[in-house]
């Protein structure tokens, strides 16, 4: 059994370039029929179609596949780089919910917790390190105003911190022990180690959750 995921954000990618080039064309035919076109329609035209030329070419070189599922684990692939966990090493996974007032919100990822984090900071590059960090910041600010509303200082979350040491008193330094300290963080604030974004997925997150539920027992 091998299963792989093709991100809906990737299928997106040719959609956003061909808005671009409509947008263009229209500015081009604009100033062919008329020369009093004002220089605000012209850069607001201009610039939309950068953003979206620049959001499909973004989403362009994104791997085609970000998930494979075997019997053996979860492969994640990014552009940067990769990472893996095996079924033995996950103890759950689901969609993380922080507090919102007298209700509960869904964050827009599917968050893992693992038995052994040092898997998965042995074998992750400081390329995909760092992407991910950047890329999973406003998810820490989300659980840091939800979740710890009357925290008076954030700072010790987003310091750069010297090193980092695992629960098994591993000690890893750079990009790897500041990647290790945010797992910590988030595993304190949401309850999950490594958070792969909807962005990734094929399908509804809890349409996915229930999916690799399915994968996990019929392994």
């Amino acid at each position: 059994m091998q299963f792989t995921v093709s991100p809906q954000a990737r299928r997106n990618a040719i959609s956003f370039c061909g808005i671009a080039l409509l947008i263009l064309m229209l500015l081009v035919f604009l100033h062919l029929i008329r020369d009093d076109i004002p220089i605000g329609v012209s850069v607001v035209l201009g610039a939309a179609s950068g953003i979206f030329m620049l959001l499909g070419i973004g989403k362009l070189i994104e791997p085609p596949v970000s998930l494979v599922i075997t019997p053996e684990g979860i492969q994640y692939l990014h552009r940067r780089g990769e990472w893996h966990i095996r079924w033995e090493n996950i103890i759950r996974f689901d969609v993380p919910r922080v507090n919102r007032v007298l209700d509960l919100e869904d964050a827009p990822f599917i968050g893992f917790r693992l038995h052994n984090v040092e898997e998965v900071l042995d074998e992750i590059s400081p390329r995909l390190a760092s992407a991910l960090l950047f890329e999973q910041r406003q998810l820490l600010t989300m659980a840091l105003r939800h979740q710890a509303p009357d925290r008076e200082d954030y700072t010790p979350y987003f310091d750069i911190p010297d090193s980092y040491t695992s629960p098994n008193g591993k000690v890893y330094k750079g990009l790897i022990g500041v990647f290790g300290k945010r797992m910590e963080q988030m595993r304190e604030l949401l309850g999950y180690d490594l958070y792969v974004s909807t962005n990734a997925l094929d399908r509804d997150i809890y349409e996915f959750k229930a999916h690799l539920q399915r994968l996990q027992a019929s392994r």
